[in-house]
């Protein structure tokens, strides 16, 4: 025979039920729950698990091994049945004990399902000498204590997931505050990492991009433990977990990295730091994978979940922000240098012109005025002659200082188009150059921007003025035409021609940027500029291919409008 516990009442414990509220996390109720059991309804042992985040399991009293491995099965089936979906009672207001004896122990389990409404989110087992079982009004009041128990237990893991998520959140803003207070992107994602690392309760975390040939990845910014170590080391895109995730620009949770099949060590193993489990992400901007984010070791039971997951890509998408943010920045920026370095550019081509033509018949005109008033008091009938020369110098001073303002703003091409533009354009070089200029326009020649039209007839512009400055051409040819979806402008001479190879790979040594020009501006329109030449008779010369994509029928190719 069996000695009994003394009795218990047939009542909740009310008085002690009241103190189970005042704990503001699940571990510390069901700890208080459980000694609640033993000293009010006669149990020797107890034990609780619940489904929160972390799950929270506590066991008390006394427990063999063999009590053990039955409370361990026992949890495992209900773990597994709720991991396998929403588990809820059905027609009944709450479920009904389970009694199950222990063979070799005298011991008999009492088992019952806790629930959130009519949820099931977890399991208290109760160990009872096999005489001594709860019946009758203990029965009765067991089954409200339990029931309140699993009321409170979802109650407080509610507010405690809440308490969790608003200090995620406050996180989040933080790293918000920290992408949006500083252009400085180095400083923005070492927070965001060491804010990442934070959330998610991990031991490390690393940001890792993609290196612009697409070849491989670097670890751009690392956190936590052995960061500084691993920061600048490259590895194999497609290799180890992160190069998988940049690889296919998928997600990947691994909680047991060495069972993994994509885990390679030589990539997602630290220097002095053993990676147990790991939740990377893809970042991505505008639908191209640039980096992965990645968090390493979760400090609490249990790795990584789905959860974690989320907070993760919601992290990356920040920082995918905070990275384009910064490339626009920077395009920006560089933007602002060229139309600088442009500006300068058009600034010397005018004065140089200026200096070369215009100023220098000026220079003649005022030396022929000086020899006319010699004339007059020396050789009278030799003043006809000279008035005739003033006459041309005149008149070329005059056509290269046309030139010059055409250049420099064709108004004809703002009220009329490219074409009639480059028409004047040519009659201008025919009457001051020495070289010919030979204009084909094939139609239907499509219908263009005003914008995309002046990037063009300065690109024209750029080529044209080349030839003349170095390669002393007696011809030089505009041809125009659509080819399917693209404008197709050539611009040929038949001058001396030059190496291009030899002087692309020195050229930004040369002082002149007229071929830098050509290309920059090409691609404000998403076009291309190409350059072929040759120094070799009787095919010397030098053709450049503007092409500049065209819109569908109907619509003008059209980029912003700038004053």
């Amino acid at each position: 025979m069996v000695d009994c516990p003394p009795a218990v009442g047939t009542h909740p414990p009310w008085d002690e039920l009241a103190t189970l509220l005042a704990h503001r996390q699940p571990a510390d109720l069901a700890a208080e729950a459980l000694s609640l059991l033993l000293a009010e309804y006669g149990a020797t042992a107890a034990s609780l698990w619940y489904a929160a985040r972390p799950p929270v399991r506590v066991r008390r009293g006394e427990l063999s091994e063999v009590l053990t491995a039955h409370l361990d099965q026992w949890e495992a089936s209900v773990q597994q049945r709720i991991a396998t979906g929403a588990w809820e009672i059905e027609g009944e207001e709450e479920p009904s004990l389970a009694r199950q004896p222990i063979e070799g122990t005298g011991q008999t389990a009492v088992h019952s399902l806790i629930l959130d409404g009519n949820k099931v989110v977890g399991t208290l087992g109760m160990l009872y000498p096999r005489d001594c079982l709860p019946t009758g009004a203990e029965h009765v009041s067991l089954m409200r204590f339990l029931r309140l128990v699993g009321q409170a237990m979802s109650l407080v893991s509610d507010l405690a997931l809440t308490k969790q998520r608003m200090s995620q959140l406050s996180l989040f803003y933080q790293v918000a505050q920290a992408m949006a207070s500083t252009f400085d992107l180095d400083q923005a994602l070492d927070d965001t990492l060491e804010l990442t690392t934070a959330i998610l309760d991990a031991s490390a975390s690393a940001l890792i991009m993609i290196d612009p040939e697409g070849e491989g990845l670097i670890f751009e910014y690392a956190h936590g433990e052995a960061g500084k170590l691993r920061r600048g080391q490259r590895a194999a895109l497609g290799e180890g977990i992160a190069g998988w995730v940049a690889a296919r620009g998928e997600p990947a949770l691994v909680n047991a990295v060495e069972r993994d099949p994509r885990f390679n060590p030589e990539v997602d193993t630290w220097p002095e730091f053993a990676v147990q489990s790991v939740v990377c992400v893809p970042i991505r901007i505008r639908g191209r994978t640039v980096g992965v984010l990645e968090a390493l070791n979760k400090r609490r039971e249990g790795g990584f979940d789905s959860e974690d997951l989320s907070l993760l890509i919601t992290t990356a998408n920040q920082a995918a922000i905070a990275i384009e943010n910064n490339q626009l920045y920077q395009s920006l920026r560089d933007e602002q240098e060229r139309i600088i370095r442009a500006q300068e550019n058009v600034r010397r081509q005018v004065a140089r012109n200026l200096h070369d033509g215009t100023v220098q018949f000026l220079s003649a005109i005022a030396m022929g005025i000086d020899h006319l008033e010699r004339l007059l008091e020396l050789r009278p009938e030799g003043i006809q002659d000279e008035l005739e020369d003033l006459r041309n110098l005149t008149y070329q001073a005059t056509q290269q200082a046309r030139l010059a303002l055409f250049e420099l703003r064709p108004l004809i091409l703002e009220t009329q188009g490219l074409l009639p533009a480059l028409e004047a354009y040519v009659q201008q070089l025919r009457e001051s150059e020495a070289f010919d200029v030979h204009l084909e326009v094939v139609e239907p020649f499509p219908q263009l921007n005003s914008s995309v039209a002046s990037i063009v007839f300065a690109i024209i512009q750029e080529a044209v003025n080349n030839a003349k400055k170095h390669a002393e051409p007696e011809d030089v040819w505009l041809h125009l035409a659509r080819d399917g979806d693209w404008l197709e402008v050539h611009v040929k001479d038949n001058g001396t021609g030059f190496d291009f190879e030899a002087v692309k790979q020195d050229y930004d040594l040369r002082g002149s940027i007229g071929l830098l020009n050509m290309r920059e501006r090409a691609e404000l329109v998403d076009g291309h500029v190409e350059i072929q030449s040759t120094i070799d008779p009787p095919d010397a010369g030098t053709r450049v291919i503007l092409r500049v994509p065209l819109p569908p029928e109907g619509e003008p190719a059209a980029i912003e409008e700038t004053d």
